[in-house]
């Protein structure tokens, strides 16, 4: 297979061989939106620096998320890496992988791992037999593994939504898993089930879909629920994609959102600010997340004094709530 260059990557994307170059150097004069257009396109298609300059540390990114909806997260992740490596003089690359025996070959040659997205028990088995130091972002460790993990505050996120539906005056709710089968959803609500506790006289039921983007029964669910006597003027969702497909059927059936009911999201896609009207939802600092993972692996490797000797860390950085058009006070 003839090998990526700059220049196709850049022709894939119809810019110039400068943008990618600078997108890819976590240099300054390319927008966000094409860095991260710029870095998933490279890792997707295999690119490798043809020669990278001398570092003594070396950091090497390795994600394989089939969900396109999460792929725009994770660049964001890398996007926060690969700037703060340039920032410090670290040497980055993505690798778009799941073949365990490609990441022991990678390991034998780096500084450090991150993992982002979902990875599965055998290549962290594979990441932890090399020695080498890894961080996690986002997906779950087994408990009391030896890995440092770089995450959200998922449980404070959906305590706040919580805290904030409830000082809107709503009393029922409606937690929108979406698809089924992702164990920070299932987090997220027990958490906004605590936080609902706090109120007397509310009430919670739950709807999932097919997928997130496939909302099923959804209207039928609904009308189960309110021949029940069950009237929800609140809805938490999944992830903003499970929201946009809650707004979208509400609006269908002629239900004002937020005069009617209040929809909130998760995470703050880019696609929360292009609803109309706009989505309500909890920011979690991908970015940030990147950035701290190089920093951590740093510190690991005795770059600095305060981790490098302590046990593995658990970091979790807070979110946003961001209030937009979605959601208001109860009717």
């Amino acid at each position: 297979m003839a090998r990526v260059t700059v220049q196709f990557i850049a022709d894939q994307l119809g810019i110039s061989k400068f943008a990618v170059s600078r997108a890819l150097s976590g240099s300054s004069g390319v927008s966000e939106e094409t860095r991260a257009s710029v870095v998933e396109t490279a890792a997707r298609l295999g690119y490798e620096p043809r020669a990278r300059r001398r570092s003594s540390v070396s950091i090497e990114i390795i994600y394989h998320d089939p969900d396109v909806a999460h792929r725009e997260l994770w660049v964001e992740v890398q996007t926060g890496a690969q700037i703060e490596g340039a920032r410090l003089g670290v040497e980055t690359a993505v690798r778009w992988t799941s073949d365990t025996e490609t990441v022991r070959q990678i390991a034998g040659q780096t500084s450090g791992l991150i993992l982002i997205g979902p990875h599965d028990d055998a290549m962290l088995t594979t990441v932890r037999k090399s020695g080498v130091p890894c961080v996690r972002i986002g997906g779950a460790l087994p408990p009391l593994e030896p890995m440092d993990q770089v995450g959200g505050t998922d449980e404070e996120g959906a305590t706040a939504v919580a805290e904030y539906l409830l000082g809107e005056g709503h009393r029922r709710f409606v937690y929108v898993h979406g698809q089924l089968g992702y164990p920070g959803r299932v987090n997220r609500l027990e958490h906004f089930r605590e936080g609902l506790a706090a109120q007397e006289e509310t009430e919670l039921r739950e709807i999932s879909f097919p997928a997130d983007n496939a909302p099923g029964n959804f209207r039928q669910a609904l009308a189960r629920m309110e021949a029940t006597g069950f009237h929800p003027t609140a809805y938490f969702c999944g992830n903003d994609y499970v929201a946009v497909t809650v707004l979208t059927q509400l609006l269908r059936m002629r239900i004002r959102v937020p005069e009617d009911v209040s929809v909130v999201g998760y995470a703050d896609y880019p696609i929360a600010t292009q609803t109309s009207p706009p989505l309500t939802t909890v920011r979690m600092p991908f970015r940030e997340m990147g950035i701290a993972a190089v920093r951590l692996l740093l510190a690991r490797l005795g770059h600095s004094e305060p981790l490098n000797d302590l046990p593995a860390q658990r970091i979790g950085l807070m979110g946003t709530l961001i209030v937009r058009g979605t959601s208001g006070p109860a009717r």
